[in-house]
């Protein structure tokens, strides 16, 4: 089985503080010194377009050699672990690891509730029923982003702005605009690039993430939504003057072939104090005391096959959710032991995450080449070839 670590010395996490260095932050992490050499043209517009699943296999196999996209690709990165959308925006937001930032996953337990989260829409994981707090994980787990933190330093003859979807719910930034399709998106950042004042602009979309969910990775109707998004970036970029675009993605994609139930061990669950929380394809377990060697073995041999196990303390040395200090609440948010996805299987909760839908289709999160490499696409009109 083949798989990737993360990459903390080249991922998002590099790319954000090479974005608050130009904007006279301190930077947390390393930068990336080829992005400070673009940033060091002095563009008046910085744009941080984040295309959801794009990941470096995607770009490669599915758009031709000549498209935009591949054409101004300048290096590959790694995604931060899990490859997902909860850690890996945060960490734009942020410059920091998922470790330092806290907000490692999709479904998270809070002490404080007693409950597994969904901490984008504050529901209960399993029963679905909204919880009594309003937004748990922004106040336990609050953060300063970059955007904020940029607008401080720098309060003359400049603004920064995100854009997202309604529903991403991506709350970044002082100035909020969401948008309902990715041509309005376009049209807000071209507007935004046009006006007198410096813009640092960070923009999401859900795409091509939403579509390979459904359709796979690999389907005739895929090659047709990434070539029209290929389409609209390239027009972006080039009605933008005096701009510099940095493209990437939060993670890849693979296709999913098989999915395990976890109701169907019940010898390995009886090893457990609670049911496991985390993602389908980074599963985050918390074992009864005593019963850790036992939980090992059927692990390994239920799912050794399909996912590597990894216990807390290996996690931790091997710097799985990244460098830096751990945010506090780590210690408990993080249970014994996580299995991790490096194959086409999933591990699946049918009270948490549903009944499994028909394979094949789209799906991220785990340690294989196509889930944790994505491009970094870079695009100024001051250098239209970057070398």
């Amino acid at each position: 089985m083949r798989y990737i670590l993360p990459d903390y010395e080249n991922c998002c996490v590099n790319l954000m503080n090479s974005v608050a260095k130009h904007f006279g932050l301190t930077p947390t992490h390393a930068t990336l010194p080829l992005v400070d050499k673009e940033l060091n043209k002095n563009y008046k517009n910085v744009v941080v377009l984040l295309l959801d699943g794009l990941g470096q296999q995607t770009l490669q196999e599915r758009l031709p050699y000549d498209s935009f996209l591949r054409t101004h690709f300048l290096q590959e990165l790694s995604a931060v672990y899990p490859s997902s959308t909860v850690p890996a925006t945060v960490s734009f937001k942020t410059g920091l690891t998922p470790i330092e930032h806290g907000w490692w996953s999709h479904f998270l337990y809070f002490r404080s509730l007693g409950q597994t989260i969904n901490v984008y829409t504050n529901n209960d994981a399993f029963s679905r029923k909204n919880v009594p707090i309003p937004d748990v994980a922004h106040k336990v787990l609050p953060y300063t982003n970059i955007l904020d933190l940029a607008t401080e330093k720098n309060r003359e003859n400049f603004r920064a702005y995100t854009l997202c979807s309604a529903k991403a719910r991506d709350n970044f930034g002082v100035f909020q605009v969401t948008y309902n399709t990715f041509d309005e998106m376009c049209e807000y950042i071209a507007t935004l690039t046009s006006l007198p004042e410096r813009r640092l602009i960070y923009a999401y979309h859900s795409y091509p993430d939403d579509a390979m969910h459904i359709l796979g990775t690999r389907s005739p109707e895929m090659d047709k939504i990434l070539l029209d998004l290929n389409f609209q970036v390239q027009n972006l970029c080039k009605s933008c003057p005096d701009t510099l675009f940095l493209i990437s993605a939060d993670h890849g994609q693979t296709e999913l072939l098989e999915s395990r139930d976890i109701f169907d061990y019940p010898d390995l669950l009886d090893c457990l104090i609670m049911l496991p929380d985390g993602c389908t394809r980074c599963a985050n377990f918390r074992v009864r005391h005593g019963a850790e060697k036992t939980f090992e073995k059927l692990a390994k041999t239920y799912f050794g096959d399909k996912f590597i196990l990894f216990s807390r303390e290996k996690a931790l040395k091997e710097n799985l959710f990244g460098t830096g200090k751990p945010h506090p609440e780590m210690s408990y948010l993080l249970g014994d032991y996580v299995l991790c996805a490096v194959s086409d299987c999933n591990i699946v909760s049918t009270t948490l995450y549903g009944r499994p839908r028909a394979q094949p289709f789209g799906i991220h999160g785990g340690l294989t080449p196509a889930e944790m490499r994505v491009p970094l696409i870079i695009y100024g009109d001051k250098n239209e070839q970057i070398l």
